[in-house]
């Protein structure tokens, strides 16, 4: 981050600039804050759009498939401004080091950090991919490690722009040369497989700290995707043979990006629960603790369509697509697994029941994220036995009663107040941190969703 240069813009619209965040092939990234005050990162895209209406509206197609992507582990795309010489796209702004600079500064990861890493990357890429959108530059560079975890960025900008410069300069990014799958070093287009490649490397990179194929050049680095085998180094164990399967040269033959978080959660595929609910609590989830150990949400937001594969595509099918090779495991570690499952079951039973009255007084503040409006704001609760009361908005402008239903963690919102403020119904759901709770609003009158985030007991 940076001070704005001279030549900088001071706003884009409605937004403020105030640092320069970043810049790249694509444009130039700057924190920015929007109306309401909160905090944005804006890319201010290198290349304008042609006066083609064919293309424009190619280009707000591809703007409303990436903002479709679900919140699981990514950045979110909030708005789009594509008029005259200056386009710009606004997602959610990411407070933390990228996984490139965390690599460079502290070193490669191993263990539960490393796992994690593997899983939040791989919910983020079946997010993005349900969506029906292609990451087309996955990277170490745009992983943001968060406090929240990691969360991937840039997903679909690379294809944004390619529509905007093949028209205006006849020239077509192609991603990181790096991190291209053999497909795109042949001129083939990129499909869901590539991101995956992608993914196999950056996990590679996090483990040991050097990409799989380096070469003192990028043109020896192409030639080695092409024609040689990685260097994995240190990676070994089941995530070794997850990589060597995304790493495979023919795109057909690589796992899909639920497949590979299936594997890495342990699950089967015939699981009744959303395995990208199940990988984003898991990249949050304490070093060492079980998937099936942390709590769920029974209250998802979005039901998504799995992705399912064009008719033409001749790749083989899931069953027949060899599954990582499964060491059988030994009764000490059998042993060892199940006591570390009893033990997660049970300090959850206690961590649940402290949740109930009064465990839930004090004070909780936190943000959560309205669908529809595309916005972020501030929340806070302060909660008693009975019940308590509830702000919320730009500014904490709307406030209401909240009254306590007799589940416990179910209260009706009343006697609200402030403008564009409605009542509804407030359900709290437990994280893996006893001080921190998952929320989700349900305006009056309606049954999806409106607004969902997390709050932080405080007091």
């Amino acid at each position: 981050m940076s001070e704005l240069r001279v030549d900088d813009p001071r706003q884009l619209g409605s937004y403020r600039l105030t640092r320069r965040l970043g810049q790249g092939g694509q444009g130039v990234v700057y924190l920015g804050h929007s109306p309401q005050g909160a905090q944005v990162a804006i890319k201010l895209l290198h290349a304008s759009l042609s006066g083609d209406p064919a293309v424009r509206r190619r280009f707000l197609g591809e703007v409303e498939a990436v903002r479709r992507v679900a919140a699981f582990c990514t950045a979110q795309l909030l708005d789009a401004d594509l008029e005259g010489d200056r386009p710009y796209l606004v997602s959610e702004y990411v407070e933390g080091p990228s996984l490139r600079e965390h690599v460079i500064a502290q070193g490669p990861r191993r263990g539960g950090s490393l796992d994690r890493l593997a899983i939040g990357t791989a919910t983020a890429l079946g997010a993005i991919h349900r969506a029906g959108v292609v990451h087309r530059d996955f990277k170490p560079g745009n992983v943001l490690l968060g406090l929240d975890g990691p969360r991937v960025i840039d997903f679909g900008v690379s294809r944004l722009v390619t529509t905007a410069v093949t028209v205006t300069t006849n020239q077509i990014p192609i991603g990181t040369p790096a991190y291209l799958p053999p497909e795109r070093i042949k001129g083939e287009p990129a499909g869901p497989a590539a991101d995956l490649w992608a993914w196999g490397l950056t996990v590679a990179y996090t483990a040991t700290g050097r990409h799989a194929y380096t070469a003192d050049t990028y043109q020896e680095v192409l030639a080695r995707i092409l024609y040689a085998k990685p260097d994995l180094g240190p990676l070994s164990g089941r995530l070794r043979e997850i990589v060597e399967a995304c790493l495979a040269p023919e795109p057909g033959d690589r796992p899909d990006a639920e497949e590979v978080l299936r594997w890495l959660l342990g699950q089967d595929a015939a699981a009744g629960d959303d395995v990208l609910s199940s990988g984003a609590m898991a990249a949050l989830g304490p070093s060492g603790a079980a998937s099936s150990d942390l709590p769920t949400d029974p209250d998802p937001t979005t039901s998504f369509r799995a992705v399912v594969r064009p008719a033409d595509d001749t790749s083989p099918s899931n069953s027949s697509r060899a599954e990582p090779p499964r060491r059988r495991p030994r009764a000490w570690q059998l042993a060892v697994a199940a006591i570390g499952v009893a033990m997660g079951a049970t300090g959850f039973v206690f961590w649940l029941q402290g949740a109930q009255a009064p465990g839930l007084e004090g004070t909780w503040t936190g943000s959560a994220e309205h669908f529809t409006a595309q916005r972020v704001f501030p929340v806070e609760l302060r909660l008693g036995s009975e019940g308590g009361a509830m702000r919320w908005g730009a500014d904490l402008h709307c406030s209401g009663r909240l009254g306590r239903t007799g589940s416990g963690m179910v209260f009706a919102l009343d006697q609200v107040k402030g403008e564009e403020c409605y009542p509804g119904t407030v359900r709290m759901f437990p994280t893996p941190y006893a001080d921190q709770m998952a929320i989700k609003v349900t305006r009056e009158g309606k049954e999806e969703v409106t607004y969902s985030g997390t709050v932080t007991r405080t007091s």
